[in-house]
């Protein structure tokens, strides 16, 4: 059997002839001959065939890629097949899309990407970008010598997203590459166990199972981008361009996840959540930010909640507060390559928000975060719009990812305003 980038290429052409042939109909306003008929609905088969045996080989692929740990050792085809991915250009899929000529590696993976959105209903409104290369971009490393190259348009992304959002930092679970409506199970109640007597019945633990469902949203970002750049295009103008993008979805997810109030059209916020709420103590300066954090941890240890992926998310407004009230109480709050409260880690973003009545508190969640669910879905759609920034010769690039988060035990979190100085 012929490798996944040769099939691409045989699909690739398959599509284009069935193109041609519906174009041919339609320009002449006629339905298909029975004879084109039989021929198209063959082409279209073919192309279904092709896109299993793809599924196929890529899966075979991807094993072997895992086997041949050493960065000495991968196969020719292997190396053929990265090095494919890791040229993607964004750019020029950008202007093959504006001149109407998209071709080459980037139109394969923008025809690849309509067929994937096609089969969730959704549609592609700008240049498509399909899951297997979104979640291939960390995965599918090549070594070159003592050098490893990730494929770079995507790395970016990926690395700009892990950069903003808070989930990828503080351990929530993530599924990437879904297609529909996710339904996760989830425990309802702790079980319990209970002394029974020796010929008495035996008593009803009381699990509840219920479930929570993940369903896509809609996460847009932009980014204006020179044309004059574009016309001296580089990997790393490329890379940073792309990054910024990943920040920008990072931080609109942020904003969703840890919002004092509900975003509209986005999953119902810890924010908002009915989780556990701690009441602030009247605010003392150097002490009470402390007494209010370890009652947080108090909180969620009568919870039984403490344990897992247990961490805070503060707004940076706080650090000051968090880290001199630790010192006056003699608690450890140290800055290394992480910040950590008590053994914790800290992660500060001004997503989880100040409150904007007063500016004088600001919303600090505690938990563990494996129970916060993130779902990525599809494909990537980047809408090219040369029109509204024309006039400054730049085109913007409007950047549309489906996603979707959920609780799946509220009790495993608590959370309270922190006030803090002026």
């Amino acid at each position: 059997m012929k490798n996944s980038i040769e099939l691409r290429q045989d699909r690739a052409e398959l599509i284009g002839k069935a193109d041609s042939m519906l174009n041919l109909a339609k320009d002449e306003t006629r339905d298909f001959t029975n004879d084109e008929q039989v021929s198209y609905d063959g082409v279209m088969q073919n192309i279904d065939k092709l896109a299993k045996d793809i599924q196929v080989v890529e899966r075979q692929e991807k094993l072997n890629a895992e086997i041949s740990a050493s960065p000495v050792t991968h196969s020719v085809q292997n190396d053929t097949m990265a090095n494919e991915r890791r040229d993607y250009s964004l750019f020029k899929a950008v202007n093959g899309l504006m001149n109407n000529n998209l071709s080459g590696l980037e139109k394969e993976m923008h025809e690849e990407a309509i067929q994937e959105a096609r089969s969730t209903g959704a549609t592609i409104n700008g240049i498509g970008i399909p899951s297997s290369l979104q979640y291939e971009s960390r995965a599918g490393i090549v070594s070159e010598g003592s050098s490893s190259i990730a494929p770079t348009t995507l790395g970016a992304f990926q690395d700009g997203l892990r950069e903003a959002a808070i989930y990828e930092q503080v351990g929530a679970t993530v599924l990437n590459g879904l297609a529909a409506n996710t339904e996760i199970p989830v425990v309802g109640a702790n079980s319990a166990a209970y002394i029974d007597g020796e010929n008495a019945n035996a008593t009803d633990v009381g699990n509840n199972f219920s479930s929570i469902t993940l369903s896509p949203k809609r996460i847009g970002g932009f980014v204006d981008l020179s044309k004059q750049l574009m016309m001296q295009v580089g990997t790393g103008a490329e890379a940073a361009i792309v990054r910024d993008l990943g920040r920008s979805i990072g931080e609109a997810m942020n904003a969703a996840m840890f919002k004092i109030g509900n975003v509209s059209g986005a999953d119902q916020s810890i924010g908002e959540y009915s989780v556990g709420n701690v009441s602030p103590t009247a605010y003392v300066a150097g002490s009470s930010t402390v007494a209010d954090m370890l009652t947080m941890e108090e909180a969620l240890a009568e919870a039984k909640g403490l344990q897992g992926n247990l961490a805070y998310v503060v707004n940076p407004v706080n650090m000051k507060d968090i880290r001199t009230g630790a010192l006056v109480s003699s608690i450890s709050a140290v800055q290394d390559s992480k910040a950590s409260f008590n053994g914790y880690p800290i992660v500060f973003s001004t997503g989880c928000e100040k409150r904007a009545a007063s500016h004088k508190d600001s919303m600090a969640i505690f938990g563990d975060f494996s129970k916060l669910y993130v779902g990525n879905y599809g494909v990537l759609d980047i809408m090219v719009d040369p029109y509204t920034q024309g006039i400054k010769g730049a085109v913007r690039l409007v950047l549309n990812k489906y996603a979707s988060f959920g609780v799946s035990n509220g009790a495993s979190f608590v959370k309270c305003l922190l006030k803090h100085t002026a």
